[in-house]
């Protein structure tokens, strides 16, 4: 398989989310989720696409080892191979992974200011200038408005595209506008909202925030993927 024929199976297409909508300089997206329903499986999938599409993805995680976080992508795109039927999936890979770095850092000392460093590191030594960047773990619940903000500000000034994923609680009622309570006071900086939620034996990714919004797909609960 070929990275144009990985376009070709865009697995968003249902939510109407295509590559441009991945990397829009100096916008934010969110995919929130309670524990276990799939908010890493979702994000990396959106990153494997991205990828097929030729877009840089700077995978940021603030829980997770690098080999860890690999194992996520390893699975993902074999289930899609799997999917997809494809007759090369080695091949098809190896075609792609260029476009991904993974970067891990503690989330206890996690800071715009440490983050900037790192991507200007790769940046000035021609090692990596990322179109997208993922940040898994992000702690909501100890940051505020200042922080989301820099953080806008920064993926300005770089021009990627940042995605974070939000978790989400069962026993807390959301805000006003019907938003997870992690996302009150912020939720006008993002641009792009995905959920996932689960309804009787269904879990359904629903575009909550875009130009998409109100759209709603399936997940498979043993893939992860995208009906």
């Amino acid at each position: 398989m070929t990275k144009k024929e990985l376009i070709f199976r865009n697995p968003f297409g249902a939510l109407g989310i295509d590559c441009d909508d991945m990397i829009n300089g100096g916008e934010l997206g969110a995919v929130m989720a309670r524990a276990g329903l799939g908010k890493t499986s979702l994000v990396v999938q959106m990153a494997l696409h991205a990828m097929a599409c030729g877009k840089k993805v700077l995978h940021v995680s603030l829980d997770e080892p690098v080999n860890k976080v690999s194992v996520w992508y390893n699975e993902m795109f074999a289930n899609l191979a799997d999917l997809n039927r494809v007759e090369e999936p080695q091949s098809a890979y190896d075609e792609i992974l260029p476009n991904r770095m993974i970067l891990t850092m503690n989330v206890d000392g996690f800071s715009m200011a440490r983050l900037e460093e790192r991507i200007n590191d790769l940046v000035e030594q021609d090692l990596f200038n990322p179109d997208m960047m993922i940040i898994d773990g992000y702690p909501f619940e100890e940051k505020g408005r200042a922080d989301m903000e820099e953080l806008k500000a920064l993926a300005s000034r770089m021009g990627y595209f940042a995605l974070f994923t939000v978790k989400t609680h069962r026993h807390e009622a959301p805000a006003e506008n019907g938003l997870p309570v992690q996302l009150a006071g912020v939720d006008d900086i993002f641009s792009t909202m995905l959920q996932i939620i689960p309804e009787n034996n269904t879990i359904y990714v629903k575009s909550v925030k875009g130009s998409k919004a109100d759209k709603k797909a399936v997940l498979d609960p043993e893939t992860m993927i995208i009906r």
